[in-house]
């Protein structure tokens, strides 16, 4: 009597889980997001997905990349509802949303494709893998008070396994003045710094973007930068910036991608915006892309809207830069793009080149400007 076709997968499905080899050789070149939902097809798998020497290789072979961006509302609703927008086409039906949402999670910080989270229910911060959905609350913080403080996650998976979380207390009758404590996962323990540390005022310590071992914020033309081997701070390059059209010139954005720090500003006048990369070793900001938003224009019109008491000339062509995406030099880049009621992403082949993506939308529910924080997602096994 010939087999099933049921039968035969079922026995294809065995000899593929005991074969490690195999197993290995194909689960390596499935994304993140995929294994996930392998793991829970059997114990077998599970344990395997799950090996740290596994989730180490997969990281190598496939580095992990902006797959989408969670939006927070900045209004002061409670509980503030996590949207998610994916930038990942063939990335599965895999709401990670749903998951921060039904913990009442509110997102503190994102690097690399975890997240720390504030739990609006027990009051524990939380380091949380939105793509295995696992959580690991965090040991108090001998230091967190009732004075300004910043929880910053810092993580490379490309150089470690294991991520810190520093934590940047301002002390009392100090102005500029901050103690450093650091968390490491290698050890599970708190470890505070010999001596407090001097930041510039005025600076937004929630703000800050890690990068290269470093932690940077920007203010005005003012940039600076925590070193955390050395726990000293350091002044970046002055900020680009015209200063002959200075009242022309607006902050749109500061972040990274692909290990780069870039500054994106806009010039109210000639309706574009102007991206700039931080050249090796702080040496100065380097012009990369100029964007004419006039030419986005005709294809979405509510860019244009006319602001009232203003003429033409001077109305703001309307948008938010929620992200970079790309590499360094001259490759292809993306510029995630917020516009009155949707999420555009603008391609970028070469330098001379500017090819528009197809519209994304969270869903079929608008996306409106100025109304969201944007924390970065990219899949990735790691374990908490």
């Amino acid at each position: 009597m010939s087999e099933s076709s049921d039968e035969c997968e079922a026995k294809s499905g065995e000899i593929i889980a005991g074969n490690k080899d195999l197993s290995n050789e194909i689960f390596i070149r499935l994304p993140a997001t995929y294994l996930v939902q392998c793991s829970w097809v059997s114990k077998t798998w599970f344990s395997f997905l799950s090996d740290p020497t596994f989730i180490q290789r997969h990281t190598l072979v496939q580095p992990p990349s902006l797959s989408g961006l969670f939006l927070i509302p900045r209004h002061n609703s409670h509980p503030k509802k996590v949207h998610f927008l994916s930038l990942n086409q063939r990335q599965p039906k895999f709401l990670c949303s749903d998951f921060l949402n039904s913990r009442r999670f509110q997102i503190v910080d994102s690097c690399n494709g975890l997240l720390i989270c504030h739990s609006q229910e027990s009051g524990d911060y939380t380091i949380c893998n939105p793509t295995t959905r696992k959580v690991k609350i965090l040991p108090k913080c001998f230091q967190i008070g009732n004075g300004e403080f910043a929880l910053k996650l810092v993580w490379d998976p490309l150089i470690s396994t294991h991520y810190k979380v520093v934590h940047i207390q301002k002390v009392n009758g100090h102005n500029g003045l901050y103690e450093i404590s650091q968390y490491s996962s290698r050890n599970g323990e708190w470890t505070p710094s010999k001596q407090p540390v001097f930041v510039p005022e005025n600076m937004n310590l929630k703000s800050g973007v890690f990068c290269n071992n470093a932690i940077h914020w920007v203010k005005n033309k003012l940039g600076s930068y925590l070193e955390l081997n050395t726990m000293t701070v350091r002044d970046m390059p002055e900020l680009p910036r015209k200063e002959q059209f200075h009242y022309n010139i607006k902050f749109k954005y500061f972040g990274k991608s692909q290990g780069s720090l870039f500054y994106v500003i806009t010039n109210l006048l000639q309706h574009c915006l102007e991206l700039y990369q931080m050249k090796e070793h702080y040496s100065g900001w380097d012009f990369k892309y100029r964007v004419d938003l006039d030419v986005l224009k005709p294809t979405f019109m509510i860019m244009g809207r006319r602001h009232w008491g203003f003429p033409t000339q001077f109305s703001e062509c309307e948008n938010d830069v929620l992200a970079i995406n790309g590499a360094s030099s001259d490759e292809s880049l993306e510029i995630v793009l917020s516009i009155p009621g949707q999420v555009i992403v603008l391609h970028f082949e070469s330098i001379t080149a500017s090819i528009p993506y197809p519209v994304f939308r969270y869903a079929d529910e608008p996306i409106w400007l100025r109304i969201h924080s944007a924390f970065q997602f990219f899949e990735t096994l790691s374990l908490v």
